[in-house]
């Protein structure tokens, strides 16, 4: 995602490239009175009463830095979250989508949005991001071709995903 106001064609989710079906909205926009809207977080907790009673399929787009905690109280509400990695080197949204999976329990979809790695979606599947947008076509390619690196080992546990210890260190993990 480049811009609040574009989306991406297509995005990586259940292992497959499909074409996305939701919007960016940008903050001055007017929304349509149906479809897929993604909200940035200052617009939709501004509008939050007015949003619920639509008939609008909701997501909304944290920020890097932006608190995932600010969402408990409308997760009922929201189809999907994205999370913006501004660069592949700020980490701040994988600890937004483990907030959101471990501790706030969000069982909708979680999106990767931004200029993400390749190397990076086995640690995001761990947090509990489910889709990845694609606006980076070398990455589209490594998808297509089948090029995705899983993860098999960690030392930090996620509650997201089933794991059991591996070996005899007891903070080594692996899939079950």
């Amino acid at each position: 995602m480049t811009t609040e106001n574009t989306k991406p064609a297509e995005v990586y989710k259940d292992g497959k490239i499909l074409p996305d079906c939701w919007s960016y909205i940008a903050d001055d926009e007017v929304l349509p009175r149906e479809g897929k809207l993604i909200l940035s977080l200052p617009r939709f907790l501004a509008e939050q009463q007015e949003l619920k009673q639509s008939n609008l399929s909701l997501g909304v787009v944290l920020r890097a830095g932006e608190k995932a905690e600010e969402l408990a109280s409308y997760l009922d509400v929201l189809e999907l979250v994205a999370v913006d990695f501004p660069s592949f080197a700020d980490g701040r949204s994988f600890s937004a989508a483990r907030i959101l999976r471990d501790s706030l329990g969000f069982g909708g979809e979680i999106r990767a949005v931004g200029p993400f790695i390749l190397d990076q979606i086995g640690f995001m599947a761990r947090c509990g991001i489910t889709s990845y947008a694609l606006d980076n076509p070398r990455l589209r390619a490594d998808l297509e071709a089948g090029n995705l690196n899983e993860v098999t080992a960690y030392t930090q546990p996620v509650f997201a995903r089933k794991e059991a210890p591996a070996g005899t260190r007891p903070w080594t993990r692996r899939p079950v």
